[in-house]
């Protein structure tokens, strides 16, 4: 009888011992879930957190936005370069094929193709390299100091400079343009939103940006060769 209950009891107590090794392993596998889990939800809000801080279109300086087109400009990037058009006022871009300027109004990059050999929009990445911002006045051009072959701009300095629209608000290409009435009244209502005028004096052209609906938008390119009609 005794031997009878010793053997219970032992059997009794090793089971026991087994049952509460199973429930530490269980709690400690328990424990290890819950720190994946822990950690996991830290590497989401951790993004989440980053793609918060990354500034848009809608809440950066002028010049970070000019850095973002260009770099749109020298990858061929469609996609971020549309998001400086506005889809009501769309991009105006000047040409001069001949003795009078061309204005052509563009929602999409894609639709558009320069004047000469139908070139996308994209093709000035090969004339505009870099375009290192300079806070100041524009300089001055004569036509008579500039030779391409010598590398003379025409321009009393070069590089690329950035400064307030209002010279090209009045410079009137759209009254020799041909365009309708409708057109011009367009224009007229766009101009007023300018806020920044850049110019890359190795090529003479022009993006004429404005502060639209909260975001940088290219609403005027000029992309005109001086002394050429």
């Amino acid at each position: 009888m005794r031997s009878t209950i010793f053997t219970f009891l032992a059997c009794l107590l090793l089971w026991l011992g087994i049952a509460s090794c199973g429930s530490g392993d269980t709690e400690q596998n328990m424990a290890a879930q819950g720190a994946d889990e822990n950690e996991r939800l830290e590497d989401v809000q951790e993004a989440h957190t980053r793609r918060a801080g990354d500034p848009g279109l809608d809440s950066i300086s002028f010049d970070q936005a000019f850095s973002i087109f260009m770099t749109a400009v020298q990858a061929s990037d469609t996609s971020t370069l549309n998001q400086f058009i506005h889809p009501d006022h769309g991009l105006w871009i000047i040409e001069q094929p001949g003795a009078m300027p061309k204005m052509t109004r563009i929602t999409d990059i894609r639709e558009f193709r320069r004047e000469f050999q139908g070139r996308s929009f994209f093709t000035i990445r090969d004339e505009v390299k870099s375009c290192d911002l300079r806070e100041e006045a524009w300089p001055s051009f004569d036509c008579a100091d500039m030779n391409y072959d010598e590398g003379r701009s025409g321009y009393s300095k070069d590089g690329c400079f950035v400064s307030d629209p209002a010279k090209f608000q009045k410079s009137g290409y759209w009254d020799y343009a041909s365009l309708s009435e409708a057109e011009i009244k367009q224009i007229k209502a766009t101009l007023p939103l300018l806020r920044r005028s850049v110019l890359h004096t190795a090529t003479s052209f022009e993006f004429h940006f404005g502060h639209v609906d909260g975001q940088w938008r290219l609403l005027f390119a000029k992309l005109i060769y001086p002394c050429s009609a």
